[in-house]
């Protein structure tokens, strides 16, 4: 390119030069995304077969459990098998994972089966060879899947040593149909194009997301069940049983042998990769022709702009934004673009400070969002666990209750109650997760109806505390959200009725009115009152300023109130009640609260 070419030429053949590279960047950037892609497929259905596996685990664990308990029944070891078949029947609950329970002997007769009323002639045990591994061994088994003596199709089943002086005498059983397993392949709502199975140790189909009818009881293609005899997990590239090109992930449990398969089709992993590279390639030739455009049209405005520097020179010295010269010579646009240069040293620092500001406020928000999901997730999980100790404590006192002494029950009430309040802990803690989640249009609310909800949801504490609740009529109308402003009046009432003085009813009153601009609520009380050291850690989650023994509650009731007035666009604080007690104040705009 010759020394003296215009700066539109210059620009144009800059633009054209750029394309090559760039081309070859772009196939580069297909092979990246393509292992990418693949990488991060084979990643994600891995990780979902591990969580099927442990929820397969779960369920045959809460068989396992029972199993284990009800072969200890006295009802069953004194051989009142008429009252135990009753027992055995009353634990078949739409919830449990089993379909039957059913009592073998050594010879492999089934001698109770809960399908069948008691005394009626059965079948022998479908799975004999199971039967004689629990008599030789004295452990407890899971079965492989096999056909049921008494049903003629495919079970699988818990199997139990029933014991009696020290010997084995009976094996317990607990059957579970495939359909157990097919209901936990469907409640994890796989996407589109995915498909799962369960295998037993054998290799066997036991459990489908597709063509479960046909397939269920016929063994896994070859190359999948010689890689889970091998590894617990992993990936495998094959062919499904309707001949799909797939990429299978794997997972066996260690407890159990049985396996979890996740497929993927190889068309779905290349058609999103396809995708992905079709929209940044005309991304890319749009800005490129575009580029070129605005390169050539720069150039001509750029060649025709040299003009003096007089304007600029002191438009910099006064302070004034600095105009690019749009005609004269190079020289003198160069020196114009100079000045411009300092002109944006002067605003990067402005720009820097506010580009650190907007990313750390987003850093926080994803933070906050994150805690809130943690939060929402562990509550909703941890509650399984805790009906589990409530049901087997209730269990042990209903079955045992008769052997126990005194302290016995109380440890068992101790257990109970324990396990009660760490529920109600998780459901207030769960609430609390939830507050500002529910995605739904702010509303126009009348804050006198909201508390006349709250006075309604209140209406046994009220009536237990002998108190009363004055709600002023003039109680403005907001734009908020109705269900979370009636739990900021019923939590704010309800620690009122709470903490009352001894011997004295408490009086409530709800009044309103305008304070700088905004409306000011305030709920005042004749209760216990709250020092001033302690007004700002009430509202601190968990943060409790009385035993248990003296008052009820979590200490998430106003951490609640608190989140949901901020939320709104208003502030609570709390101060002294003329004559003893307390009144909560808060306020809210008067018009909708910018989201």
């Amino acid at each position: 390119m010759q020394s003296g070419a215009s700066i539109r030429t210059r620009l144009f053949a800059s633009a054209l030069t750029a394309t090559a590279p760039l081309v070859v960047a772009l196939a580069l950037l297909a092979l990246v995304l393509y292992e990418n892609q693949k990488a991060q497929v084979q990643t994600d259905t891995l990780q979902t077969a591990r969580a099927l596996t442990a929820a397969m685990d779960r369920e045959f664990s809460i068989s396992l459990n029972v199993a284990q308990a009800l072969a200890l029944s006295p009802r069953l070891r004194t051989g009142d098998l008429a009252s135990f078949h009753a027992e055995a029947k009353a634990v078949l609950t739409d919830s449990f994972p089993g379909f039957t329970i059913v009592v073998t002997d050594r010879s492999g007769q089934q001698i109770l089966n809960t399908l069948r009323p008691y005394g009626d002639p059965l079948a022998r045990h479908g799975n004999l060879n199971q039967v004689e591994k629990v008599f030789t061994h004295g452990i407890p088994l899971i079965s492989d899947l096999y056909i049921g003596g008494l049903l003629q199709r495919h079970v699988l089943s818990v199997d139990v040593p029933v014991r009696r002086d020290g010997e084995i005498t009976h094996v317990l059983s607990i059957g579970l149909l495939p359909d157990t397993l097919q209901r936990l392949l469907a409640d994890q709502r796989l996407p589109e194009g995915h498909m799962a199975a369960v295998f037993d140790p054998q290799g066997v189909i036991a459990a489908r997301t597709h063509l479960a009818d046909k397939l269920v009881g016929k063994k896994g293609v070859p190359a999948l069940l010689e890689r889970m005899t091998q590894d617990h997990e992993g990936i495998v590239e094959t062919r499904t049983l309707e001949g799909l090109d797939v990429i299978i992930a794997f997972s066996r449990s260690a407890k159990t042998g049985w396996s979890v398969g996740i497929s993927r089709p190889w068309t779905l992993v290349l058609a999103e990769t396809l995708n992905r590279i079709t929209i940044i390639y005309v991304m890319v030739a749009v800005l490129l022709v575009a580029g070129i455009m605005i390169a050539w049209v720069i150039g001509g405005k750029i060649s025709r702009s040299v003009r003096a520097l007089a304007d600029p020179v002191v438009a910099l010295g006064k302070g004034e934004p600095v105009v690019v010269l749009t005609h004269g010579p190079r020289e003198a646009i160069e020196v114009s673009r100079i000045l411009k240069t300092v002109e944006g040293e002067l605003h990067s620092y402005r720009d820097k400070l506010e580009s650190l500001v907007a990313q750390r406020t987003a850093a926080l928000q994803a933070s906050n969002s994150e805690l809130e999901q943690f939060a929402y997730v562990a509550s909703h999980d941890l509650q399984e666990p805790l009906r589990m100790v409530v049901s087997y404590v209730d269990l042990l006192a209903k079955r045992y209750g008769d052997s126990l002494d005194q302290d016995a029950h109380e440890f068992i009430g101790y257990a109970r109650e324990g396990a009660l309040r760490m529920s109600q802990l998780i459901n207030d803690l769960l609430d609390y997760s939830r507050i500002g989640r529910h995605g739904e249009p702010d509303k126009i609310v009348n804050l006198r109806d909201v508390a006349l909800q709250a006075l309604d949801n209140l209406t046994m504490a009220l009536a237990d505390a002998g108190g009363s609740v004055q709600v002023a009529d003039d109680l403005p109308v907001i734009s908020g959200n109705p269900v979370e402003l009636v739990r900021v009046f019923q939590n704010i009432i309800g620690n009122a009725l709470k903490y009352r003085r001894p011997g004295q009813p408490p009086r409530i009153t709800v009044t309103a009115h305008k304070k700088d601009g905004d409306w000011l609520i305030r709920i005042s009380d004749n209760g216990i009152g709250i020092a001033p050291e302690y007004r700002d850690r009430i509202f601190v989650l968990f943060q409790r300023l009385h035993t248990r023994n003296e008052y009820e509650g979590t200490g998430i009731g106003l951490t609640s109130a608190k989140k949901i007035i901020e939320m709104h666009g208003g502030q609570i604080w709390v101060e002294d009640t003329e004559g003893g007690g307390s009144t909560f104040c808060f306020t809210l705009p008067s018009r909708p609260a910018a989201k």
